[in-house]
């Protein structure tokens, strides 16, 4: 699973460098506040009830150089058995806008299917859903993946990211990504769900200081 998502992210570095250059280079790279938040990114609990990260993970992922950070995780449920992934980035609201499942794994050869809007369990805010496959001779990936902005005022599911957060100092973005066994999961049954009951009110707390 983190090796989809190493190789999202190096695709997704090709995609931004050409997107935003002249753009947000110098308007925001300098900027404290991205920097604090790139050191918070840290403090996400690796235990959540009864998921936690494997051992060996938990490390800070490579970082796109017009990122302030990054942080990838694999957690799994102790009792279940079940697997969740995350990829968290901050930034400028530039870099972090344009990071998106239809560029960063489309150019991985993904197949991205239509979005859908779904609210996180316990009104923590809302995120857009997508599966995506990739298929290679006898082999076929599935993923389902859950995304998100958060400018500090909630996890939205912006239709344009960069006109939604324009000027926003500093931006949060989240991909919450398990494997399917099929397309047709109900999305109403997904464990990513239960599992992002646990980790948006820890993120809300540590991430942006607000009580859970």
């Amino acid at each position: 699973m983190l090796r989809i998502f190493a190789a999202a992210l190096a695709s997704a570095t090709l995609i931004v460098t050409g997107l935003v250059h002249g753009f947000w280079t110098d308007r925001w790279g300098k900027a404290v506040e991205p920097a604090e938040a790139a050191a918070r990114l840290q403090n996400v609990p690796t235990t959540l009830g009864d998921w936690e990260v494997r051992e060996g993970e938990g490390k800070p992922a490579p970082v796109d150089p017009h990122l302030a950070g990054a942080l990838q995780r694999e957690y799994v449920n102790l009792r279940t058995g079940q697997k969740v992934a995350i990829m968290l980035v901050c930034g400028g609201f530039g870099p972090v806008s344009i990071h998106n499942p239809e560029a960063c794994y489309g150019a991985l050869g993904y197949q991205v299917g239509a979005r859908t809007r779904v609210t996180a369990p316990g009104g923590s805010g809302d995120f857009w859903t997508v599966d995506a496959v990739h298929r290679k001779a006898d082999e076929e990936t599935r993923l389902r993946i859950y995304f998100a902005w958060n400018a500090g005022k909630g996890w939205t599911p912006a239709d344009d990211a960069r006109q939604a957060f324009a000027r926003a100092p500093v931006l949060h973005k989240l991909y919450v990504v398990r494997d399917l066994n099929t397309l047709e999961e109900n999305t109403k049954t997904d464990p990513c769900l239960d599992f992002m009951q646990l980790l948006l009110p820890e993120l809300d707390r540590v991430l942006f200081n607000q009580a859970p």
